[in-house]
């Protein structure tokens, strides 16, 4: 198991490597340029001057040869500044690709601090990148302008983390026991409800059934005089007569009001993901449920509960893990359909809303973790497997 994790560790690190060339490759391929479209807004106050626009284009690495740029994004200039001042700083462009160095298209703010990370001029912000694999993505352009891209995520993630959490929970807590019972229990009534109800959460729209949950909690038991359930954003700023938070005497900003706006979010994506993992879940059962062992446990004495349970349920995970430990990255990234409609800050919302105003270090930053733990799921999918089913060994 070990000499398995360390070769798995060395193609995940391989992995993200390839992921963040990728990444920054698309960045580069942007038509006209990825600064292209940020002065295009009508406001004349939202519009960046052009030192504005040569600041961030040092901080891309647009005004560098590819290699160069992509290094330093990666390492920071303060690094790649060192290396380079080691091997030599020749001067010409025409030799950059021999040096290594990369003085001559250093950033204006870290040419004026010496190449160094010392604090510039008091604000507690680093002039030379320092490279995002010491975290730093530099700052926000559009969205919160002026403020890191680790602050911006940071307000948001909680959002995500929570909301992503409580559905997985809640799915996985349902699809199972449903998807067991409904193939034991195969071509009975039970199953056949259970069958309609997940093609019609499979087939439903998720924008669609959104806007209908709004309309019919938000807007509907507005007019019918029932307690009306909050239809965006994470807590109450201002209580209004009618609502549930007034009618329960919700506090704003309690636990109580979080929950309250969880409801319609968590309902929508519940049922999206309880269908098809209920579905996962029966098919497996019923291709267990034929195997050898479980006639040989059955011919043994052994109670049918003790057979389902212990015999037949563990080994009919396999597939559902597969599918459940991708969604490890999901709790991180949120769901952009879902946030967008319900006005939810989460993390997917912002991904759309950087991605809209050309806030390319956001953009990055999220691409760049989803990444890391796509990877990481699927050696937390791996090791799960040895879990459930004791033939599986990585040995």
């Amino acid at each position: 198991m070990t000499t398995y994790l360390i070769r798995r560790g060395i193609q995940m690190v391989l992995v993200v490597l390839l992921a963040t060339i990728a990444i920054f490759a698309l960045l580069n391929a942007v038509p006209g340029g990825p600064l292209s479209g940020l002065n295009m807004a009508s406001d004349a106050k939202s519009r960046f001057s052009a030192q504005e626009i040569a600041r961030m284009e040092a901080m891309l690495g647009l005004n560098k040869p590819f290699y160069l740029a992509y290094l330093t994004w990666m390492l920071g200039e303060d690094w790649v500044d060192e290396v380079g001042a080691a091997i030599g700083n020749p001067g010409p462009v025409a030799k950059m690709w021999d040096t290594g160095t990369w003085v001559d298209f250093q950033s204006p703010n870290c040419k004026n601090a010496g190449g160094t990370n010392a604090d510039w001029s008091g604000l507690g912000i680093s002039p030379c990148g320092r490279g995002v694999l010491r975290w730093d993505w530099g700052t926000s352009w559009s969205l919160a302008r002026g403020q890191t891209v680790t602050s911006v995520i940071g307000s948001r993630v909680q959002n995500t983390v929570i909301l992503m959490s409580s559905v997985t929970v809640i799915s996985l807590f349902i699809a199972i026991p449903i998807g067991i019972i409904s193939a034991v229990k195969q071509y009975s009534k039970l199953d056949y409800v259970v069958t309609t109800f997940s093609f019609f959460g499979i087939a439903m729209p998720v924008f669609w059934f959104g806007l209908l949950m709004i309309i019919l909690f938000g807007l509907k038991f507005k007019e019918w005089g029932l307690p009306y359930f909050p239809t965006g954003d994470v807590f109450t700023t201002r209580v209004t007569p009618g609502s549930l938070q007034d009618v329960l005497n919700i506090q704003p900003r309690s636990l109580a009001d979080r929950i309250a706006h969880l409801f319609l979010p968590v309902t929508v994506l519940t049922l999206l993901y309880l269908a098809g993992w209920s579905r996962f879940m029966r098919s497996s059962m019923l291709e267990v449920l034929r195997q050898d062992y479980v006639r040989t446990a059955r011919a043994k004495g052994l109670t049918e509960r003790v057979v389902i349970i212990k015999h037949a349920a563990r080994n009919a995970l396999i597939p559902l893990i597969t599918i459940v430990v991708f969604q490890i990255p999901g709790i991180f990234s949120g769901a952009i359909i879902t946030e967008t409609i319900f006005n939810y800050p989460g993390m997917g919302r912002l991904f759309i809303d950087a991605l809209s105003r050309d806030d390319w270090p956001i953009v990055m930053a999220i691409l760049f973790i989803s990444a890391i733990l796509v990877v990481i799921a699927t050696l937390v999918g791996d090791i799960l497997y040895t879990v459930v089913d004791p033939r599986i060994r990585f040995d």
